[in-house]
């Protein structure tokens, strides 16, 4: 017999917006004097109906504009937002095809102001209808979006009848939906037999964690796994050695989720803008994803010179179990050399809980620069045999803290 328990999540809603089309007022033959030389370059959109949008990075080339970043997952990196440019007869207004949410091209026009802001308008008041974009974005954005981390727990309970009766519990720990994913404490216990659990990520041969409590006399096998965002586990159980048959078991487990503002990260296209002369906090977990993949563990941050400096990166806190790497780079995603200077512990050789500082070897031009950020080392930080006297992994509990400042 086997019942369940209730087991609550919070959610994050998802919400779909459209572009609406329209019609552009500004027709007519182009004016040899109005060309698309002043569009060139980068504009960042900062203002509009659907500040979903704010901080969208577009790079104008030629007669189009490409995504160079975006939050929002409806417009893929490289995508032309911008398609077929034309200088009207107005000065400082043109028409072009509008890229809208849903994969669309709409009519609409831009007009270049004095102040060297871009308006787009797209015929009449809609959601993201009228934009404003700008050359320079706030250098000082901090795209933190802080969640309420979800926890949750619940238990089931079930009978053996035979030796070596295999149960399987087929998405026993549900898909979590916290962006930094969290953590399962899953405890069974048996009456008679010392028991074997296993726990592997649906769809996998190979489990995350599996065996037996540390004594043959133990009845109780308690364990850890990190839980990646969007991934359920099977749990697997059976009678290992000994026992009386029919033999009633229960399973118990207990999720805690982590709240890490800045994700989902993982990636140059979805580094978050953070400001300068403030401590950042986030976690460097790594969890399961599957067997063999280990995708989303690093983090990106991006951040704004606005005239030629040094960047230097101070890590003001580690977890205790891990070397927090950090590395910088330019908008072309080349390496940028640095110098590390010591604070405590070893960086030469990513000693666990080590505190440093990175510089920048050159004066670096003004500009968007990249800071990657990753728990250096890779075993043993997916899970913990809480059972035989392993404790909850630190990049679990302890954020890691950096500062980022220029040297002039």
């Amino acid at each position: 017999m086997k019942r369940f328990l209730n087991f609550k999540y919070a959610l994050i809603p998802i919400i779909a917006i459209s572009v609406i089309s329209c019609e552009t007022d500004e027709s007519g033959d182009t004016n040899p004097e109005n060309n698309l030389e002043n569009l060139q370059g980068k504009w960042y959109r900062v203002g509009d109906n659907n500040p979903v949008n704010n901080g969208m990075e577009v790079t104008v080339t030629d007669d189009n504009g490409k995504v160079t970043h975006s939050d929002n997952n409806a417009y893929s990196l490289n995508s032309i937002k911008w398609k077929d440019i034309i200088a009207t007869n107005v000065m400082n207004k043109y028409q072009h095809q509008e890229l809208g949410s849903d994969g669309a091209y709409y009519d609409a026009f831009m007009e270049l102001g004095q102040d060297d802001t871009l308006r787009v308008y797209m015929g009449y008041i809609e959601v993201g209808n009228e934009q404003k974009w700008v050359r320079t974005y706030n250098t000082e954005l901090n795209e933190c979006t802080p969640y309420n981390a979800g926890t949750g727990s619940a238990a089931i309970a079930g009978i053996w009848s035979v030796p070596n009766e295999k149960d399987f519990y087929p998405g026993l720990l549900p898909a979590v939906s916290d962006p930094a994913g969290g953590y399962y404490i899953v405890t069974l216990q048996s009456t008679s037999s010392m028991p074997w659990m296993e726990i592997v990520k649906q769809g996998d041969a190979v489990p995350v964690i599996n065996g037996t409590p540390p004594s043959i006399n133990d009845k109780i096998r308690t364990v850890a796994i990190s839980a990646q965002y969007g991934v359920s586990y099977d749990v697997n159980v059976w009678p290992f050695i000994n026992g009386a048959f029919p033999e009633s078991y229960s399973i118990s487990f207990e999720y805690i989720g982590i709240m890490d503002c800045y994700e989902p990260n993982d990636t140059f296209a979805e580094a978050k803008f953070i400001p300068k002369n403030e401590t950042i906090e986030a976690f460097a977990n790594r969890n399961n994803e599957g067997y063999g993949v280990q995708e989303k563990f690093k983090d990106f941050y991006k951040v704004v010179l606005e005239s030629p400096a040094k960047i230097q990166i101070e890590l003001l806190q580690s977890p205790s179990d891990n070397f927090v790497n950090i590395k910088l780079y330019r908008e072309n995603q080349s390496h940028i050399l640095c110098s590390t200077n010591p604070i405590l512990g070893d960086p030469d050789t990513a000693q666990n809980g080590t505190l440093y500082i990175e510089t920048s070897n050159q004066v670096l031009d003004a500009g968007v620069y990249y800071i990657e950020v990753f728990p250096y080392w890779t075993t043993g930080h997916l899970k913990s045999n809480l059972d035989d006297e392993e404790s909850l992994r630190d990049t679990w509990l302890t954020p890691y803290k950096f500062k980022v400042t220029i040297v002039e």
